[in-house]
């Protein structure tokens, strides 16, 4: 049982930091290219 807490510990912290590097990655994108960030708002319409 023990073992097992420890399993989905170190996935929860691989998926984070996953994340963390895919979120950092847009953010480059999105300085990179220079816009604003309200572009985005016209796919909600």
């Amino acid at each position: 049982m023990r073992n097992m807490a420890i399993l989905r510990s170190l996935l929860y912290f691989i998926l984070a930091g996953l994340c963390e590097i895919g979120g950092g990655y847009l953010v480059w994108l999105w300085v990179r290219e220079g816009k604003n960030g309200w572009h985005r708002a016209e796919y909600f319409d």
